[in-house]
């Protein structure tokens, strides 16, 4: 059976590595030469971690695993066929996993601020960090990876921090105990935190706020939300709130499955969160069922772990500091040592590709 998989992140390679060897033939289409770890960019900023810690090349995993990897973005699907720039790829069944991409919900100046949602991106914004010295960062969004590029930066560098955060708490996805408990961390690392204020304007040397205030700053950068990839938006596919609706078995239609962030993943009431965590057990889940598919059996449903409102997570606090979150129960000690639990999985995660 003939599997296109539509990107090569977390959730595309780990999907083409557990159902490996087996009755599927996969094309992997992803423009990338190498598997990034989206999770570890907060420790690059930082200088924590090097780049062969969160990259693997898509090379010779492919040749191990049989996989053609066809180097161009994906355009859209026609009937069993993915277009791409260059290419066209027949499939009998299709994964798309291409993730998500920054959105700046339309605010103005963008082009003066740094993001740390893809690798290229992050290692701009590490360039500044190294060649500016920058005295005064302005971190906009405090979701995971505000949080994390927040307490690493806090202790790397001899600078003032800000995390900028609209809501009225941080981590505001997370419950009001674990809000708290990272805040109290946050500011004993001396990270300023400004909460219920809304980010209007962007400018080079300061942030401008919807009450008319500003805050001057060296560096500016936006973690503040993600957004459905332009293939995904161009699919004509059911969607909610522009991601790809799927069903028990994470599928948008008979042969197209979804995985990841670009999926919107609603099961018995509960909906999935968008991490790394969940995807990866979406990407097991999926070629566990196209194995099934392809030897005449029948599929199993989806069971979601991390839900938004059940979250799982383990959030880096900088250096030895980690604490770690089941629903509403956040575990604060032992930092260390859920650090070191946290910063074993995100790094032999890339190995099992290498």
């Amino acid at each position: 059976m003939k599997v296109a998989v539509i990107g090569g992140g977390v959730g595309g390679a780990e999907l083409i590595r557990v159902a490996t060897p087996g009755p599927l033939k996969f094309t992997l289409i992803e423009p990338k030469r190498q598997i990034e770890m989206q999770a570890l960019y907060p420790e690059y900023l930082g200088g924590v971690a090097r780049l062969q810690e969160l990259t693997a090349p898509l090379k010779p995993f492919c040749e191990r695993t049989g996989t053609v990897h066809v180097q161009e973005k994906a355009l859209r699907l026609e009937g069993n066929t993915v277009v791409c720039e260059k290419s066209r790829v027949p499939f009998d069944c299709a994964v798309i996993a291409t993730g998500a991409e920054q959105n700046y919900f339309g605010i103005k100046g963008v082009e003066n601020s740094f993001s740390i949602n893809t690798l290229e991106e992050t290692k701009k914004a590490r360039r500044f960090v190294e060649d500016m010295n920058p005295e005064r960062i302005m971190i906009m969004g405090s979701g995971l990876t505000g949080v994390e590029a927040a307490s690493i930066l806090a202790e790397s560098l001899d600078a003032s921090i800000y995390i900028i955060e609209a809501r009225e708490r941080v981590l505001p996805l997370f419950s009001p105990q674990t809000s708290a408990l990272v805040e109290k961390a946050l500011s004993k690392k001396g990270v300023n935190i400004l909460t219920s204020t809304m980010v209007c304007e962007i400018k080079k040397d300061c942030i401008m706020f919807a009450d008319g205030t500003c805050l001057d700053c060296d560096m500016a950068i936006w973690t503040a939300g993600v957004k459905p990839s332009k293939f995904v938006q161009d699919l004509d596919l059911p969607k909610k709130n522009g991601w790809i609706l799927v069903d028990e078995f994470l599928r948008a239609r008979d042969n197209i499955f979804a995985i990841g962030d670009a999926a919107w993943i609603e099961i018995d009431g509960r909906l999935a969160t968008k991490t790394g965590l969940e995807a990866e057990r979406h990407a097991k889940h999926v070629a566990e069922n196209l194995v099934r598919l392809a030897e005449g059996r029948a599929m199993e449903k989806y069971a979601i772990r991390a839900s938004t409102d059940n979250q799982v997570a383990l959030i880096s606090l900088g250096s030895d500091c980690a604490v770690g979150v089941v629903g509403k129960m956040c575990i604060g000690a032992p930092t260390r040592l859920i650090y070191s639990l946290k910063s074993w999985i995100d790094k032999s995660f890339i190995k099992r590709f290498k």
